[in-house]
C-alpha cells in the first residue's frame, strides 16, 4: 500500500513550501558573500599599507646607515686634519703614549676628537652660563664670567685626556711588568730544556700573559717577516714605558751576543724583578696607617672643620642682623661695650661656601697624589683616586652641613 504524500511537506505538491526557504538562503549566501568580500578588501588594504610602511621604514634605515656611514668618514677626515693643525712634537709625544699605552689609532685623530670635545662642551657651558650665570653668580662681571666658561671647561677637558692616557699608560706597565718574571723564567727552562732563544721566547707567549704575550707574537712575527731578532726585541721595548723590561732585553741581547750563560741570567734577573715588588708589596702594607690617616683628614676632619666654621659664620650674621646692628649706623655706635666688640664679619656664608668647596677638591688632589706617592713611589699611582677622594670630600661637607645646619636653626630658631 503507497504512503499518502503530505502537502505541507512534500515539495511537488506544495511548490510555496521549497519557495520560501530558498529566497531566505540566497540573501543569507549573498550577506557572507559581502562580508566575505569587505573581510578580503580590508585585509588587502592592511596588507598593503603594511608592505608600504614596510618599505619607507627599510629606505630610511638604508638612508640613515649610509648617512652614518658618509658622517663617520666625514668626521674621521675632520678629525686627522684638525689633529694636523698641531705641531709635530705634540703630535709625536701623543703617538707615544698611544704606543705606551697599547692602542692602534692614529694621533692625529685623538687630537682632532679631543679638540672638538672640548670646543663643543666650552661653547655649551658658555652659553648656559650666560643665560643663567648672572643670577647665580651676581658678583662676578658677566663678560668674565663667560669668559672663565669658555676658558676653564677647554682646560679641564685636556687635562683629563692627559690623565686618562697615563692611567692607562701605567696599567699597561704594572700588568706586563707583573708577569715579566714569570716570562723569564718560562723562557729560561725552555732554553735549559734545549730550545732556542726563538722558540723559547714563542713558547712563553701564552694567553695568559695579556699584553706581554700579544708583545711577544709581535716579535715572532716580525722575526718571521726578515727582521733581526735583536732589533725585534728593542722594538718590543720601545713600545712598553718600561725599565724593568728595557733592561731584561738589553741583558738578552748582550747575552745572545756574547755567548754567555743566557738561562741563568734571565733566572737572575726574574728573581730581582720579584724581590723588588716584593719590597714595594711590603712597603704599601708598611704605609697603610700614613695613608689612612690622611684619608681621615680628608673625608672626616677638614669637612667637619669647614662645616662648623660655616655654622658658626651664618650664626653670627644672622644674630648680628636679627638685633638690628646691621640696619643701624655702625659709626655711630660704640665699638667697645665693656670687655665685647661687635663688629659684622667681614665674609659672608655664601663666600665661605664656596671656599670651603674649593679648598677641600685642592685638598683632595694633592692629597690623593701623595697617598699614591706614599703606596707605591710613584706620582702618577695617586691619579686614580684624585676625583673619588675631591667627590666625597665635598659630599661630605655639604652632608655635615646640612646636618648642622637644620640642627643650629632648630635649636636657636633662627
Amino acid at each position: 500500500m503507497l504512503p499518502t504524500p503530505d502537502p505541507k511537506t512534500d515539495s511537488k505538491l506544495n511548490p510555496k513550501a521549497n519557495t520560501k526557504p530558498k529566497g531566505k538562503g540566497g540573501i543569507i549566501g549573498l550577506i557572507n558573500g559581502l562580508v566575505e568580500l569587505i573581510t578580503e578588501t580590508i585585509t588587502y588594504i592592511i596588507l598593503t599599507i603594511a608592505n608600504a610602511m614596510m618599505r619607507v621604514v627599510q629606505f630610511a634605515i638604508d638612508l640613515m646607515t649610509t648617512g652614518n656611514a658618509r658622517f663617520v668618514k666625514f668626521t674621521k677626515s675632520l678629525q686627522v686634519r684638525l689633529g694636523s693643525y698641531f705641531s709635530k712634537n705634540s703630535r709625536t709625544q701623543v703617538g707615544m703614549m698611544v704606543v705606551y699605552a697599547g692602542l692602534t689609532r692614529n694621533p692625529e685623530e685623538i687630537l682632532g676628537i679631543v679638540l672638538i670635545y672640548s670646543i663643543m662642551i666650552s661653547a655649551g657651558s658658555m652659553f648656559i652660563i650666560a643665560a643663567i650665570g648672572g643670577s647665580m653668580f651676581p658678583a662676578i662681571h658677566p663678560f668674565l664670567l663667560v669668559l672663565l666658561a669658555a676658558v676653564v671647561p677647554f682646560i679641564v677637558i685636556w687635562i683629563l685626556f692627559y690623565l686618562v692616557f697615563v692611567i692607562l699608560i701605567e696599567r699597561r706597565t704594572a700588568a706586563i711588568e707583573k708577569l715579566l718574571p714569570d716570562v723569564l723564567t718560562i723562557i729560561s727552562q725552555n732554553m735549559i730544556a734545549g730550545m732556542t732563544v726563538y722558540n723559547a721566547l714563542w713558547v712563553a707567549a701564552r694567553p695568559e700573559f695579556g699584553p706581554l704575550a700579544i708583545e711577544i707574537e709581535e716579535v715572532a712575527k716580525e722575526t718571521l717577516g726578515g727582521e733581526a731578532f735583536d732589533k725585534s726585541l728593542m722594538g718590543m721595548s720601545n713600545r712598553i714605558k718600561s725599565y724593568k723590561l728595557s733592561r731584561s732585553v738589553k741583558l738578552m741581547i748582550q747575552g745572545m751576543r756574547s755567548g754567555g750563560e743566557l738561562p741563568t741570567v734571565l733566572q737572575e734577573i726574574a728573581n730581582d724583578i720579584r724581590n723588588e715588588q716584593n719590597l714595594y708589596k711590603r712597603m704599601s702594607s708598611e704605609t697603610t696607617s700614613q695613608a689612612l690617616f690622611i684619608l681621615f683628614a680628608l673625608l672626616v676632619g677638614a669637612p667637619l672643620l669647614f662645616a662648623s666654621s660655616l655654622q658658626f659664620v651664618s650664626i653670627f650674621n644672622s644674630i648680628y642682623d636679627k638685633i638690628g646692628l646691621g640696619k643701624a649706623d655702625v659709626s655711630a655706635m660704640p665699638k667697645h661695650a665693656g670687655m665685647i666688640s661687635l663688629q659684622k664679619l667681614p665674609i659672608t656664608a655664601d663666600f665661605f661656601w664656596w671656599y670651603a668647596v674649593i679648598t677641600l677638591a685642592v685638598s683632595g688632589m694633592f692629597g690623593a697624589i701623595l697617598i699614591g706617592l706614599i703606596r707605591s713611589g710613584k706620582l702618577n699611582s695617586g691619579i686614580p683616586l684624585v676625583p673619588v677622594i675631591m667627590v666625597l670630600s665635598v659630599a661630605v661637607f655639604i652632608a655635615i652641613t646640612t646636618l648642622l645646619g637644620s640642627f643650629f636653626k632648630g635649636m636657636m630658631g633662627i
